[in-house]
């Protein structure tokens, strides 16, 4: 196990019916307050009625903004930021998924300082104070709502870069399971999706002597998977709570600790695939995850093939370290399929190759990206039919 540092201020209010706190939870942050919102259902749903009245019986001027959509756009962003300067908002509020959480995360950055926002995601730019955010998690996914990592799409240049600054953790996040009963099923199987991937990417990059971290990232995977009745039973409470849980445990930091290694392939690659698709996020990893870890895994077999027994079951017997591993990575990949995912490029609406080109420019140029060599990218993509 390498050394680290463990850092995450989350407050974290968890349970069903708790999304009547959001206001006595914000006002400890001020008056004014800006109140992010998704387009899709919940509007209709009353989520956002029901938010502004929490916050207005807790003595708050309530500000609103619509709009944000997934893979939210720095053009929203910006337009928060712009409210929260000329309002004099106290506090940013997210209602929704990791779309409206993450925007909400730019924005209380981008309301401290006269620098554009994406300058942060370029990297040139470093964030050192931000406007408080409070979030309500209206699905089980990104895990945005106890992250420091936050994800904004660049519509005009094409790129979908993250940022990861202590100040993007928002002060406290409320996470009702009963919000989630609504999220429909494909939505549900590509939070599913997700989860896993954030559990199981930088288990094969970092030191592999860390018994503890491996055991949290594989219990996270059969936590999804032990839960994947929840398509079938959407209003079943119980498994809910379980995704809900395993999806801000996946990402908030503790299935990073001690590796010593910081790499996201299938994350970096679906960015960029969704930079100039717009496919939705788990949809796109569904495609790229396997696919990325077949690849990883030629050259990586032996932690494939303890994975694959660990979370899946096969026995090695007289396989090899790579058949093993090569197995476990097809029951994942059919995992995904039988619950109604994309798995192809095709299936995921990409059927021509004329992007993959822009694909691999925008990976080698991301600032988080440790792929420079495009032959990777496409040998990946390759893979991915």
């Amino acid at each position: 196990m390498k050394d680290f540092e463990f850092y995450n201020p989350v407050k974290v209010i968890f349970g069903a019916g708790k999304f009547a706190a959001l206001g006595t939870e914000s006002a400890k942050y001020g008056k004014k307050v800006l109140l992010v919102k998704q387009t899709g259902p919940l509007e209709k749903l009353g989520i956002y009625a029901k938010a502004t009245s929490y916050l207005k019986s807790a003595g708050m001027e309530v500000f609103e903004m619509g709009g944000v959509t997934a893979n939210p756009k720095v053009s929203s962003v910006r337009e928060g930021i712009a409210i929260c300067k000329s309002k004099k908002i106290d506090v940013v509020v997210a209602v929704g998924g990791g779309s409206g959480i993450d925007c909400a995360k730019a924005i209380g950055v981008g309301a401290m300082y006269d620098d554009d926002i994406w300058d942060f995601f370029l990297g040139k730019k470093v964030a050192e104070k931000s406007l408080p955010v409070g979030v309500v998690s209206t699905l089980a996914a990104t895990g945005a709502e106890m992250s420091l990592h936050c994800v904004i799409t660049n519509e005009e240049l094409k790129q979908k870069y993250a940022s990861h600054f202590a100040v993007n953790f928002p002060k406290f996040a409320i996470i009702d399971p009963a919000l989630h009963l609504s999220v429909p099923r494909f939505l549900t199987a590509a939070g599913m999706c997700d989860t896993i991937t954030h559990s199981a990417e930088n288990y094969f990059a970092g030191d592999p002597l860390n018994p503890m971290t491996d055991r949290i990232a594989e219990g996270v995977v059969h936590t999804v998977i032990e839960s994947e009745k929840v398509l079938d039973e959407p209003d079943n409470l119980e498994l809910r709570s379980n995704l809900a849980w395993a999806a801000t445990i996946s990402i908030n930091g503790l299935t990073d600790c001690g590796r010593g290694a910081f790499e996201y392939g299938a994350h970096i690659i679906e960015h960029n695939i969704a930079a100039h698709h717009d496919v939705t996020h788990g949809a796109g990893l569904s495609v790229v995850h396997p696919a990325w870890l077949a690849y990883i895994c030629e050259r990586n077999p032996t932690r494939f093939a303890h994975f694959a027994e660990r979370v899946f079951g096969p026995k090695k017997g007289s396989k090899s370290d790579l058949a093993l591993g090569l197995e476990g990575i097809a029951m994942l990949k059919a995992k995904y399929k039988a619950w109604g995912l994309p798995v192809t490029m095709a299936e995921l609406g990409i059927k021509d190759e004329s992007s993959y080109e822009a694909i691999a420019a925008s990976i080698l140029v991301d600032p988080d990206s440790f792929i420079k060599d495009k032959k990777i990218v496409f040998d990946v993509l390759a893979r991915c039919k």
